[in-house]
């Protein structure tokens, strides 16, 4: 049976006065760890792929510099240009899509180049990719970087994110986010080890400054993307993140180097 509008309303109503938050059942995409036998299968058909790669996969089957194989340096060949570096980089991305999270290569833009001497006369090219965006949210932590040796890639750490969801209403508007905060206690550290504390207060955050963005947040058995108020305080020194749709901080770090 249909619930009657004014039904509706009135329950929308209680739960707006009782600071609940509704639940979006799509929210937030969620990535599961791989199975030991997928994780297996994965590892084995990535380095089959991947003649001369030394990095491999986590285990969420992500390409990470964490996870390594044992394979042969690639023959010595003459130095490729920047154009074509960016070719072979581009055509390890096609090939490995679900590994890196980017499905097409032209979307990827590189906002560093490096090109060093390595041992035996190689040359190496590293290349930085910039952040993942959706639309026009930054996706924390998605840099990528691939290595380029004698024409082939022999590293690549990071990746994108897949279909991610963003939910067309949020709960937290930027001043409800901000004001989630007062109260809110950060502890910081002397060179010495000595800690002190701030407690953030309204006026600490009349000076904050407010970014959406997307932020994984990676537990042991699986990735969660949340979608983010990033909120700079520097009346204390720190960067909060801010859950959209249930008000959790998701994570914070002080700006202040011990």
């Amino acid at each position: 049976m249909t619930r009657p509008i004014h039904a509706i309303i009135l329950l929308a109503i209680t739960l707006t006065s009782c600071e609940k938050y509704l639940e979006d059942p799509q929210y937030p995409t969620t990535l599961k760890i791989l199975s030991t036998e997928e994780y297996s299968q994965l590892k084995e058909s990535f380095a089959l792929k991947n003649k001369y790669l030394k990095s491999s996969v986590n285990e969420f089957g992500f390409c990470d510099l964490t996870t390594t194989q044992s394979v042969d340096s690639p023959p010595l060949l003459d130095l490729n240009s920047e154009e074509e570096t960016i070719s072979i980089a581009k055509s390890f991305i096609l090939k490995n899509p679900s590994e890196t999270g980017i499905n097409n290569p032209e979307d990827i833009s590189i906002y560093s180049f490096s090109r060093n001497s390595i041992y035996g006369g190689a040359i190496r090219w590293v290349l930085k990719l910039s952040h993942q965006q959706i639309d026009t949210v930054e996706v924390m932590h998605s840099d990528c970087i691939i290595h380029i040796t004698s024409r082939e890639v022999t590293h690549c750490i990071g990746n994108w994110y897949p279909n991610i969801y963003i939910p067309s209403e949020f709960n937290l508007t930027q001043s409800k986010a901000k004001s989630a905060l007062i109260g809110k206690v950060v502890t910081h550290y002397s060179i010495g080890g000595e800690k002190y504390s701030y407690t953030i207060s309204k006026q600490n955050l009349a000076n904050s400054h407010i970014h959406l963005k997307i932020l994984p947040k990676v537990y042991e058995d699986k990735i969660e993307l949340r979608i983010c108020w990033q909120i700079y305080v520097p009346d204390v020194s720190y960067i909060l993140y801010v859950d959209v749709m249930n008000g959790e901080i998701v994570n914070q770090e002080p700006t202040i180097i011990s």
